[in-house]
């Protein structure tokens, strides 16, 4: 897996990525930080904290040195695409769009083959646009995945 910045733009067969990588994480890592202080602190207000585990912190996010800025097309095999709350499509050159601008699919399997949509609202179940509930969803779709990965068949070049 290779960790990369934003999208700028393409240009031929290369996917260029904005060089602020390293700051859009050490930020995600600092604002992760002050909700997880804020949580611990309600907490231990409300003399609730004794009953719960101690609070835990993960590592600061791990990004390359030099993450690349550009990237041949055909190198990538696999986009996980962080869009935020409000999904905007427009980008997408695929014929897979409804007419307000979204993805159509049936549970997060979209009708072409080998594109998958994930954290939409009540994608499969009320919370599917939560991180509580993206796991179940991972796990459904991860099922079909296999299950159609199985019947493939692949050249070895």
């Amino acid at each position: 897996m290779t960790l990369v910045g934003r999208l700028a733009g393409i240009v031929s067969d290369k996917a260029q990525f904005a060089g602020s990588l390293h700051n859009m994480c050490a930020l995600s890592d600092l604002k992760m930080g002050r909700l997880l202080d804020t949580i611990d602190t309600w907490a231990r207000d409300h003399g609730i904290d004794s009953t719960v585990e101690p609070p835990y912190r993960l590592p600061p996010t791990r990004v390359a040195d030099s993450p690349p800025l550009s990237m041949n097309l055909g190198e990538i095999k696999t986009i996980i695409w962080a869009t935020g709350y409000r999904p905007d499509y427009s980008w997408l050159e695929l014929p897979i769009l409804d007419r307000k601008g979204m993805v159509r699919h049936d549970g997060g399997v979209v009708s072409l083959p080998g594109v998958y949509l994930m954290g939409t609202q009540f994608m499969r179940r009320r919370k599917s646009a939560l991180i509580d509930g993206v796991g179940d969803d991972a796990r459904d779709l991860s099922a079909h995945l296999a299950s159609y990965l199985a019947t493939r068949t692949y050249k070895v070049a």
